[in-house]
């Protein structure tokens, strides 16, 4: 797998390959994030995943984020085995936190020529939030570009989530992270 940082992506000239993409913070790596990586792995294009080196939300809440699940060298790793393609990581930033959502997309398109984009119906991104899944898939299609809205996986009725995991994890639910995670959690 390829591991491109933002700032070079952007700099440089865009990609003439197409890609398929999906953007996200990825904490534990779990089903739900699966699902979405299943996706664009199985699509012509090259498989790009979208990411931070840090979590926005630790960026944000310094002193209450309780912390990843992964770290991000075992993220990579489990994109690999995922068999995604290239991974570009994002340096989050106070710079980088003032882009609204739209410029980001729009960056990311022009660099990657996205051909396809892959989100879970939760997804978020942009200044203050600003821009969701169905300004995502206003903003793509008016460019050509596919979009899927994945639903949340479920598991015993409720979503598959990282704070889900996080909650088990803390609470000593070891089998219920391990179900949630779709791997043991001796290596997390």
């Amino acid at each position: 797998m390829d591991i491109i940082d933002w700032d070079d992506l952007i700099k440089n000239e865009p990609w003439t390959e197409e890609s398929a993409v999906t953007i996200g913070v990825f904490d534990g790596v779990h089903r739900g994030h699966r699902a979405l990586f299943d996706r664009i792995t199985r699509s012509p294009y090259r498989s790009v995943i979208v990411t931070f080196k840090v979590s926005p939300r630790q960026f944000f809440h310094k002193n209450s984020y309780s912390g990843d699940i992964v770290a991000l060298e075992r993220k990579l790793e489990l994109f690999t085995e995922a068999g995604l393609d290239a991974c570009v990581l994002i340096d989050f930033s106070e710079d980088f936190s003032r882009i609204t959502g739209r410029a980001f997309v729009g960056r990311l398109s022009r660099a990657v020529n996205i051909r396809y984009i892959v989100i879970g119906s939760d997804f978020h991104c942009g200044y203050r939030n600003d821009t969701d899944a169905t300004a995502i898939r206003q903003l793509a299609v008016a460019s050509g570009i596919s979009v899927e809205v994945v639903p949340p996986v479920m598991e015993g009725g409720l979503p598959i989530s990282s704070s889900r995991i996080r909650h088990a994890l803390a609470s000593g639910e070891y089998g219920l992270a391990a179900s949630l995670l779709g791997r043991g959690i001796e290596r997390l």
